[in-house]
């Protein structure tokens, strides 16, 4: 028997909102990009990452079970190509403020479009499908045989990660606001070098 619409909906929404809480390299990221370069900038990017998470539920729906066994067969792979991403952004990220320090460019973390920062956090989130897994599980065991259901589910978790992302970035970037440039700098670097241990840690971790 089909599960009740209103019902996954509800699943949806605590699944949603239970991985979004989740603080990992993308939350921080979020939250340094909010800060350090205004809530517009944040907001871009926290849908870029609610969008992932969408499609991730979507496919989870659609998928279940099979979705997370397939994708738990290939973690250590995932992890590594996830560190790899990660690694990348924070090392680009690092260059990219050294080189706006040394020519005296105060302004050059805060470049970049709402756009480009919601592709950029879109490709980030994708780069690490094992949330998949996560969203399978749930999916699986609420027996989402249903069209409808499915449908529900996704929609109520698309809408949970939406809503948590568009709280903390603008929370974060109204924050920003009574934060000198000097210490917008040094959260950019920060930011950077935690998402960098994140990545070791996976790549190590595997």
């Amino acid at each position: 028997m089909a599960m009740d619409p209103r019902a996954a909906l509800l699943a949806g929404l605590v699944a949603g909102f239970a991985i979004a809480m989740q603080v990992g390299a993308v939350s921080l990221l979020l939250i340094e990009a909010s800060v350090v370069r205004g809530p517009r900038i944040g907001l871009a990017a926290g849908m870029g990452v609610a969008t992932a998470d969408l499609t991730f539920a979507a496919i989870a729906a659609a998928a279940g079970g099979a979705a997370g066994a397939a994708l738990s067969s290939h973690e250590a792979e995932i992890k590594v190509t996830a560190a790899v991403v990660l690694a990348a952004i924070a090392i680009h990220g690092l260059v990219k403020i050294a080189r706006g320090s040394g020519s005296g460019a105060a302004g050059a973390p805060h470049a970049g479009t709402p756009a480009g920062h919601y592709a950029r956090f879109l490709a980030i989130t994708m780069a690490n499908p094992l949330t998949i897994a996560s969203f399978a599980a749930v999916a699986a065991a609420l027996s989402l045989d249903g069209p409808s259901a499915a449908i529900a589910f996704a929609a109520g978790v698309g809408a949970a990660s939406a809503a948590w992302h568009v709280g903390l970035t603008l929370a974060a970037g109204h924050a920003g606001r009574w934060i000198t440039p000097r210490i917008r700098h040094g959260l950019a670097i920060g930011g950077r070098l935690l998402v960098l241990a994140i990545a070791v840690h996976l790549a190590t971790g595997v």
